[in-house]
This record gives C-alpha cells, structure tokens and sequence, in this order.
C-alpha cells in the first residue's frame, strides 16, 4: 500500500474537519436516518494477483503470482464508488464498483507454462491484469434503537477479472517464436450478507458490512469475501467525510472452453471518500 498517499489524504480530511464548524441538526448521524446516501473517494488497497491456467496436453500447471515473477506493483490506487437507497421502513438498496489493472515487462527468471506453451527462461515478457466488480445488495432492515441500523439480505456481485502474458514460447525442438496468450472471465456470483451501522454522536458514526459466498455455479467454484469496516464524520447536514479498512477477496476454480484452471484475487486497504446524504 502506498502508505505515503494514504496519510496524505487522511491529513488532508482531518484538517478539513477541524476547520469546518459542524451543523448539528438531529442527534442520529445522517447515514442513518436519510433515504440515500453516496460515497466517492479513493481505494488504496495492497494487491495479490495469482492465476493458473492449465493445459489441454501438459494438464495441470502452477500459479503464477503476477506481483513477484513480472514485478506489478503490489499497491493499487483507484476511483470507488458507493451507493445507498432506503426505501419503504425497511428496505434497502446498496451498490459498490472499483476496477483496477495494470502491465509491466520483465526478463524471466524461470520458465512459465500457460496453457499448453511455455515462457522462456531469460526472455522479455510483458504481463496484464485486470479486475473490476460491480456490487448490488438487496436487504431489510431489523429495528433495533435510534441509534443502531442493521440488516440482512442478499447480493449479487458482478465481476470480471482477466490476464495476458506476451512473450518468447519454446516450440519444440523447432526453437522458439513470440506468442500472446489471454484469459478472461465474468460472471454474476450471488452472495448473502448483513450491515451495522452505529451513531455514535451526531457527528460520529461506525459502519460495516460483510459479504459471503461459496458455491459452485455454472462454470466457477470457489468463495467471495467483501468487507469494510470504518467511521464517518458528517462535517454539515448532507456532507461528511470517511475512512475505512476494504477486503475483496475472490478465490476461483474455472472450467470454461477458453480458461481451465483458476484465480485467485485480494484487494485490502484504505477506502477514503467524501460522503452527501440526502
């Protein structure tokens, strides 16, 4: 993570919030009580990145961890985004996306099998990832106080995730020629989930929200988890400001024509964004 850009941006709110003068109008936090709420910021978040991809001929091959053999930054910075509706006395409508990618050429310091071809040892290669999810979540709300906001319900996480690797391939006997291979997948994976959000003064509120799924659907196997945990401070009546620790970790086995093997991808940071409700 870059730590750096992190305080940075965690200075920058606090000297915000120490200048502003605080509009208190009720004594429940706005997250709480308005009918929809957005949050746009910057997710800071430490990357791992592993893909297997087997071959027809050759059968199984070993993970590739994408940071560590073509030396892809470990830390990410990207725009994420997140939305609320409640609607009625009990429901809610919740959305989250973020996407992230990146490339980087390196000489191998071993041989990589993709597929049914290999990446030579000493050869330049370029390297690719992408990674983007789209985060719908449908839940009720259970009264409990004033004060405290909890829920249960279901969610649909869309993601697409994908990988390259270009380079020189051993042909044989017959030497070796510059190959690209490419997987890519997406898919709708269900989940179930619950939220707790707590005011703790008007100004001062602690959110949280944890989704689970394993399962195997259609093509995919394996398990999702996405977390956050993190604070808000509403610096007027429909402004605010927040900081919370993120995990999207998504562990795939896929069987599809043109990838057969598997994924698996951690997102983990700071999430700091600029809050309005309404």
């Amino acid at each position: 993570m870059n730590i750096s850009k992190c305080l940075s941006l965690c200075i920058l709110s606090i000297a915000g919030i120490t200048s502003a003068h605080a509009q208190e109008v009720g004594d429940v936090h706005s997250i709480l009580t308005e009918k929809f709420f957005l949050d746009v910021g910057m997710f800071y978040p430490d990357r791992n990145f592993n893909v297997h991809v087997d071959g027809v001929v050759g059968g199984a091959n070993p993970s590739i961890d994408f940071e560590d053999e073509f030396g892809l930054n470990k830390s990410d910075e990207t725009f994420a985004i997140e939305f609320g509706w409640r609607f009625g006395k009990k429901w809610s409508l919740l959305t989250q996306y973020f996407d992230s990618s990146g490339s980087r050429s390196a000489v191998l310091d071993e041989d990589i099998e993709w597929k049914d071809v290999v990446f030579v040892q000493g050869s330049n290669a370029t390297a690719a990832q992408e990674f983007s999810v789209l985060r719908t979540f449908f839940g009720r709300r259970f009264d409990t106080s004033e004060r405290h906001d909890f829920g249960i319900g279901v969610g649909l996480h869309w993601f697409e995730t994908g990988a390259l690797i270009e380079g020189e391939i051993i042909i044989g006997d017959q030497g070796s020629e510059f190959r690209r291979e490419s997987v890519s997948a997406d898919a709708p994976l269900p989940n179930v989930g619950f939220w707790y959000n707590y005011s703790l003064t008007p100004q001062w509120a602690f959110t949280s929200r944890f989704d689970y799924l394993n399962a195997s659907i259609d093509e995919y196997s394996g398990s999702l988890v996405n977390l956050s945990v993190g604070v808000n401070y509403r610096i007027f009546e429909r402004f605010g400001v927040g900081l919370s620790y993120n995990r999207v970790e998504l562990d795939l086995s896929i069987t599809k024509p043109n990838w057969r093997g598997g994924s698996e991808t951690t997102y983990e940071g700071l999430y700091v964004y600029a809050s309005a409700y309404w």
